[in-house]
């Protein structure tokens, strides 16, 4: 019975999102456009914790639960076991899809009901061709008959804490996109004669998907750190990219949007931004879904279900952006940027971040399209990125520790020099500090370290000021960014790796640290066994810091082994240990990683989310006053 009133919620969803779609066209009566959006927000709901109870209960009925869960998998990961297969992972997208259809909604009033009314359609459209998918190629409540007894399990490295709440913030920044895109067809549909504060609307959308979609990949990053068991946090995998270039678009749409707001400058190239970003967004759904990318992440599963979010992306983006190039020239302006002023660096850091995000786009796709057209298989990895990418952030970084000190319109340059030289000072002190600490010297190490305190400093001084023209959401996130910075500089240039074979009461130095292994036990979990290894970690005076313990694990269910990294952190490094195969007589593979400041990357990104917080609630206040 649940399964199918699960389904029927889900067909439900699609009438409601049709009715939209025609009522929101016709700019009909806000009571039926009330129906429309509520209806499609709750089916839509109820359909997605239908499919979340069945699995609770283990309802082997039920084709993606067969699949994807167990009697034996704790209650936690039958939860995050909805959406981390395809099926439940597009319920969730349809529902994230309908939550922002509904604050849309909430903008409505008798002054914008034209405008909100076409941004409410375009959402429509979009949300039609997700659950469209979803009921044709990728039903969750499919039903197996006979019953199995009981179920395949779950891939047990996606039975962590970290990919419990991962997937749903990455939907929201993916989805947040979808709302500035549908504002994005409003705005320029809008017949000359409308006045309406479009980049008001847009702002808060933009603002909720840049910061959960920032916290969200650092999720992935943590998650990636501590589990696949290599000592390092990001891969440039296809799917990591997938995230990441709508998050570099998005960087660019936000800082765009402050010049709109305050100059009215470049709001063309906002409205641009908005539908790239949502469109990279979905090419992003299109490569994990395809199934032409190998990735624990993707779920590669039936190439139709590629096929058909391909054709959809091209529909969204022949439309928007041949409306586009027909409707914006309203849009455009004849003003110009000085360099040295707050909406020049800001655009020449939007130029910057296009450019990464095209570099990125480019050894994303290219390797795809070799094999598609030639049949052979090449490889694009860290160096094409960190030969490419690295050297367009670099001036990035330099000109975003800058642009926050900078005025509007046209500076004197000795007045910038004065405005800066507390910076620079501060910078230079703080990076003789960490290079005495750390006391190893290379040219991307300096670069990295010297830019990170580039910008801490400058937004210190700015705090330290009391500037009140500058959001304090801004300045928080950029203090973010600085801490992020030190943390990947330190972790990539001062890591040092050892993989050795250990037998009980051996011991292995790295750095100051002296390592002995104690013991192993056999360990029983939920539903694996494991091997546990102890080692205890003491200093050159021979006290002891902590206790580590990995774990090799056996989940019978799935016939899977995985890693259990055990990590000691402080604020300077962090002790990584990894036990490998082996046995009593032969002893253990043991991987030990020391990695300076990784915990700055985890503290930088907590920072961003924060600023991002605070700039959502500053906006929703200038919302409510147009109300």
């Amino acid at each position: 019975m649940v399964p199918f009133l699960g389904n029927f919620f889900l067909w439900l969803s699609l009438f409601f999102v049709i009715f939209q779609f025609f009522i929101s066209r016709k700019n009909n009566k806000l009571k039926f456009i009330t129906i429309a959006v509520n209806g499609l927000l709750i089916s839509s709901f109820v359909s997605f914790f239908l499919l979340m109870y069945v699995h609770i209960v283990s309802d082997f009925s039920v084709l993606n639960v067969f699949q994807n869960s167990h009697t034996t998998k704790p209650l936690l990961y039958k939860i995050s076991g909805v959406w981390g297969n395809h099926e439940g992972s597009m319920l969730l997208w349809i529902l994230v899809l309908t939550i922002f259809n509904y604050f849309i909604f909430k903008l409505y009033n008798k002054k914008n009901s034209t405008f909100v009314s076409k941004a409410l359609e375009t959402q429509a459209f979009v949300t039609t061709g997700f659950i469209l998918f979803t009921i044709l190629t990728s039903n969750p409540f499919e039903r197996i008959i006979p019953t199995p007894e009981n179920g395949l399990g779950f891939n047990p490295i996606l039975q962590d804490p970290a990919l419990v709440i991962h997937p749903p913030l990455l939907y929201i920044g993916y989805v947040g996109f979808s709302a500035a895109f549908s504002i994005s067809i409003a705005t320029l549909s809008l017949e000359n004669g409308e006045k309406i504060p479009w980049h008001i609307y847009m702002k808060p959308f933009v603002l909720v998907a840049w910061t959960f979609l920032s916290i969200g990949i650092a999720l992935g990053a943590v998650w990636a750190y501590y589990e696949l068991g290599w000592g390092g946090w990001w891969f440039w995998d296809p799917v990591e990219n997938a995230s990441f270039m709508p998050w570099l678009l998005g960087t660019a749409l936000l800082h765009s949007l402050i010049i709109v707001e305050k100059r009215k400058s470049l709001q063309a190239w906002v409205l641009l931004l908005s539908i790239l970003a949502f469109l990279l967004s979905v090419v992003g759904t299109f490569l994990v879904r395809s199934g032409i990318l190998t990735s624990v992440h993707t779920f590669a599963l039936d190439p139709s279900r590629g096929i058909y979010i391909l054709a959809f992306t091209a529909l969204l983006g022949g439309y928007s952006l041949i409306l586009f190039g027909t409707k914006s020239k309203k849009y455009f302006d004849n003003n110009y940027f000085t360099f040295f002023s707050k909406e020049g660096s800001i655009l020449i850091n939007n130029i910057l971040m296009v450019v990464v995000c095209s570099t990125v786009f480019l050894g994303t796709i290219y390797p795809l399209l070799v094999e598609a057209f030639t049949n052979n298989k090449i490889s694009v990895g860290e160096p094409y990125y960190n030969s490419t990418v690295i050297p367009i952030i670099i001036p990035a970084i330099l000109v975003m520790g800058i642009g926050p000190i900078l005025s509007w319109g046209k500076e004197d340059k000795s007045k910038t020099f004065k405005k800066i030289f507390p910076s620079i000072l501060l910078t230079s002190i703080m990076t003789l500090f960490i290079f005495l600490i750390y006391q190893s010297y290379s040219a991307v190490g300096i670069a990295g370290v010297i830019l990170s305190f580039w910008i801490i400093s400058n937004n210190l001084v700015i705090l330290f000021k009391k500037n009140t023209n500058l959001s304090s959401g801004m300045i928080v996130a950029h203090l973010g960014i600085g801490l992020l910075i030190l943390g990947i500089t330190g972790s990539s240039i001062w890591q040092e790796e050892k993989i050795i074979r250990m037998k009980i009461d051996s011991e292995i130095k790295i750095k100051k640290n002296n390592i002995i292994f104690k013991k192993i036990d056999e360990i029983v979990g939920p539903n694996y066994v494991a091997l546990q290894g102890n080692f205890w970690v003491y200093d050159k005076k021979k006290n002891i810091i902590t206790k580590l313990k990995p774990e090799n694990r056996f989940y019978p269910i799935t016939n899977n082994f995985t890693t259990e990294a055990s990590i000691h952190t402080n604020l300077f490094r962090d002790l990584y240990i990894v036990l490998g195969e082996g046995n009593l007589n032969d002893g253990w593979v043991v991987r030990i990683y020391y990695n300076p400041l990784v915990i700055w990357i985890w503290i930088g990104a907590l920072v961003i989310f924060l600023g991002g917080i605070i700039s959502i609630t500053s906006n929703l206040k200038k919302l409510k006053s147009l109300a």
